[in-house]
């Protein structure tokens, strides 16, 4: 077992915090080989005390002190492991400027396409305004507000130009719930609003296939001149090759008249 080091990650707070905590608490114990003391992996040696003792007596001197090196080690290390869990629940590290500006960056670096949903990102931005009103730096409404608008999309646009209007009328009691649920609800109708033109675009098509035709048409890449004119080229000479061997060409007709024919 590593020798013991200060906890330096998440300490619990409160619900807001706890996956954070649990994974980096877990990462924790687990590197500094606290957890098989914990989950029991690392037997109590009073399991295993028959080995080395009879009902009455040990079964030699040396299976003695072995057993009692066994029991020393685990006890000092049961200690130790209860203190690094407890290091992990201490609010000692975590009234500090560090934890109050890794949760304020958080917070200014959120953005909407960095999640799959706007339920999601503003669940990310309510979590971490929670966390610090429980360490006992509430942010200001306003705030908060200013946060949901910068990380939106620009899809958005419309939607965050009205109700940035809006929320300014009443910026001291602004309803952050209900910005939250007006985002949600705006996502929703985009996201109703693109299915919809899609839709229509095939229906336009399955009614009208004339229009499906054409643009497959127009999307079909024009033939190269150089190829025709090599085609036409080759098609010539072939004509007069002919002509030739049949004696059907007199010595006047040159190629050249043949080509121009040809090419008229």
């Amino acid at each position: 077992m590593a020798a013991i080091t200060s906890y330096k990650g998440e300490a619990l707070v409160g619900r807001s915090n706890y996956i954070e905590w649990l994974k980096e608490a877990s990462l924790f114990l687990e590197v500094h080989g606290f957890m098989p003391y914990i989950d029991g992996i690392e037997r109590n040696p009073l399991s295993i005390k028959s080995l080395y003792y009879t009902d009455s007596r040990p079964r030699s001197p040396e299976l003695a002190i072995k057993y009692l090196e066994k029991e020393t080690e685990y006890s000092c290390n049961t200690k130790r492991a209860l203190g690094a869990i407890k290091s992990t629940l201490s609010t000692n590290n975590i009234d500090s400027l560090e934890t109050i500006a890794r949760y304020f960056n958080k917070l200014i670096d959120a953005s909407y396409k960095s999640f799959k949903s706007a339920d999601e990102y503003t669940s990310h931005i309510q979590s971490l305004a929670i966390y610090l009103k429980e360490l006992g730096y509430k942010l200001p409404k306003p705030f908060i507000a200013i946060l949901l608008f910068k990380g939106l999309s620009s899809s958005f646009d419309a939607f965050s130009s009205r109700k940035y209007k809006e929320v300014t009328k009443n910026i001291k009691n602004i309803d952050i719930t209900k910005l939250i649920s007006d985002i949600i609800s705006e996502e929703a109708r985009l996201k109703s609003n693109t299915i919809s033109s899609a839709n229509k675009t095939t229906n336009t098509m399955d009614k009208y296939p004339e229009l499906r035709t054409k643009l497959s048409r127009q999307n079909k890449k024009p033939r190269s001149n150089n190829n025709s004119t090599t085609k036409k080229t080759k098609s010539t000479k072939a004509v007069i090759i002919t002509l030739a061997s049949h004696g059907l060409m007199s010595q006047e007709t040159t190629s050249s008249q043949v080509y121009s024919s040809l090419s008229d």
